[in-house]
């Protein structure tokens, strides 16, 4: 005999599940049922009703795999006893594609949210046994499930989220970090300008024209993810109430504030209306609407009548009847990024447009109470913002901390101290510039080329500036050729009294805080002072580090 299944999971849920075998056992097993209703309780947004299919779905592929093991399994409940927990095991091995040779996790994500969903399932079983229901008689004890549970906390990490989670961070070592370019961001926030402009007018001269009301829906759509940088399913899901509700808010509120924000301040305050929408786990996220975009949803609410359902209760919803629908976002971030003749559209992705946002902030010298505000915008907590949305590690690791690790390899990391990893300057342009080639390839082509405009050298200046394995091609007919010009003699010319002063004079500041100065400032100083033409910016720097070095010694 079995429960009833809830009626709005029917309703919500079953409809939208793929006709298949795996939906067809998820909704006759009546725990993975009660599983589904839970979930959609417990996350009520209309969006989730496809997350609830997915997990729904996934249990049920775990119980046909096990049922091919052992078939007098009958249902999910019948598989949660302990004596069948290494049959979760080889199941989820299977189904998360685990390669014994390798020992790797082709689906990690998979392998390490199952055990969760499970463990929920025992929960809910536990439940029905103190309700007494008839549906867990004859079925697993009380102690067999809690026994289940216990596996799962315990035995799992080591048959599985440990290889899974490892196998997750991996991959993500090595990946290249993209961030959107300035010349792309411009380039696409005037196209989408100048776009919305057309929409407007035509939907202004012709009141019906649905494609002009859609290009104007997704215009203003993409300018408020370009300048807010939110999640395109927070920002797609606003509601059309909340906007119109909050969008007339009058900017007399905030005079009381006018002694403690700048005139910059004052001004944005007034051009900006801030709304306040739902973000992820129910936190609320400000959105800031400007006055260009506030004229155009303007225009479109006042057409929306003629192309969308009366009961929609979105915003962005898509021309259509449908009461629920509602425009994909970041399918339309996508198709105006590549519309828009960018360099690299694919780096247009609100993901990488929030990790831009964050990244670039470091510029600035923002206070603890200043970022935990960035990160409430971002709809995000402090912890996240600085784990995950600062200057990527590669970034990171590559130009700062390589920084420390060449000053301790030659020797110069007490020349430092005290300083911090911004203020650190390492110039590499004199090393570029004198250090030797390295081994190159070079084709055949390009070989021959070089012998041609150098037959009439003496075998002696070829042989020490050209070693040349020709027996080492490879598939592309390429050799391995090493350049080694002759070193050249240096030159000391030494430093007279007069130019000693003129450059400590001007260069007093950074003695004191022992700063480097930078090559336009040497450059400029040699301009102005003749005396110093014998002396190039490289020198007049190292002088200066010199001077202040010595210093520090004493």
């Amino acid at each position: 005999m079995h429960i009833k299944v809830d009626a709005q999971l029917r309703e919500l849920v079953f409809g939208r599940m793929q006709a298949d075998r795996v939906s067809l056992v998820a909704q006759h097993d009546t725990l993975i049922c009660a599983f589904g209703a839970r979930y959609l309780k417990l996350h009520r947004e209309n969006h989730m009703v496809n997350v609830v299919s997915r997990k729904m779905r996934e249990l049920a592929k775990v119980l046909i795999e096990i049922k091919k093991t052992e078939p007098s399994i009958k249902n999910m409940l019948a598989a949660l006893n302990p004596k069948y927990f290494d049959l979760f095991v080889t199941a989820t091995k299977i189904l998360a594609k685990f390669n014994p040779h390798t020992e790797k996790f082709e689906s990690p994500t998979f392998a390490m949210n199952i055990a969760t969903s499970l463990k929920q399932c025992c929960d809910i079983a536990i439940n029905l046994a103190l309700k007494k229901s008839v549906y867990f008689e004859g079925e697993n004890t009380e102690g067999d499930l809690k026994n289940m549970i216990f596996l799962f906390k315990t035995n799992w990490k080591y048959e599985i989220s440990s290889q899974a989670g490892n196998d997750l961070n991996s991959k993500t070592w090595n990946r290249v970090t993209i961030i959107p370019l300035a010349t792309d961001l411009k380039m696409l926030k005037n196209y989408l300008n100048k776009r919305a402009e057309e929409a407007a007018c035509n939907l202004i001269k012709e009141n019906s024209d649905k494609s002009a009301y859609n290009t104007l829906l997704e215009t203003i759509y993409c300018r408020l993810i370009l300048l807010n940088r939110k999640r395109p399913g927070e920002l797609q899901r606003m509601k059309y109430h909340v906007y119109n509700d909050n969008i007339n808010q009058n900017a007399e509120t905030y005079q009381e504030f006018d002694t403690v924000i700048s005139t910059t301040e004052k001004i944005l305050l007034h051009k900006f209306k801030r709304i306040v929408i739902r973000g992820k786990r129910g936190r609320g996220v400000p959105v800031l609407v400007s006055q260009d975009v506030q004229q155009h949803v303007e225009i479109m609410n006042q057409h929306r009548s003629n192309f969308v359902h009366a009961n929609n209760p979105y915003l962005f919803a898509m021309p259509n009847n449908q009461i629920q629908s509602v425009i994909y976002g970041y399918k339309v971030l996508q198709k105006y990024a590549k519309q828009s003749g960018a360099k690299n559209p694919n780096a247009l992705t609100s993901t990488r447009l929030r990790k831009h946002l964050a990244t670039l902030t470091q510029i600035f010298n923002m206070k603890e109470e200043e970022l935990e505000q960035l990160a409430k915008f971002m709809g995000h907590t402090l912890s996240v913002h600085k784990n995950s949305y600062r200057l990527p590690d590669d970034v990171y690791q590559t130009a700062k901390v390589s920084k420390i690790l060449m000053l301790m390899e030659n020797g110069k990391a007490a020349d430092f101290k005290g300083k911090s990893l911004d203020e650190i300057e390492i110039d590499l342009e004199e090393d570029l510039l004198n250090s030797n080639p390295h081994e190159t390839d070079v084709t055949e082509k390009d070989l021959s080329e070089y012998e041609d405009d150098n037959f009439e050298d003496d075998n002696e200046t070829r042989s020490n500036s050209l070693i040349a394995n020709r027996s080492n091609k490879n598939l592309d007919n390429k050799v391995f050729v090493k350049y080694e010009p002759k070193r050249k003699v240096r030159t000391l010319i030494p430093w007279t009294a007069e130019q000693k002063k003129i450059v400590t004079e001007f260069f007093t500041q950074h003695i004191k805080i022992s700063k480097p100065p930078k090559r336009n400032e040497c450059e400029e100083l040699i301009e102005k002072h003749p005396e110093l033409a014998n002396k190039n910016w490289m020198k007049i720097k190292v002088f200066v580090q010199n001077v202040y070095t010595k210093k520090q010694k004493v």
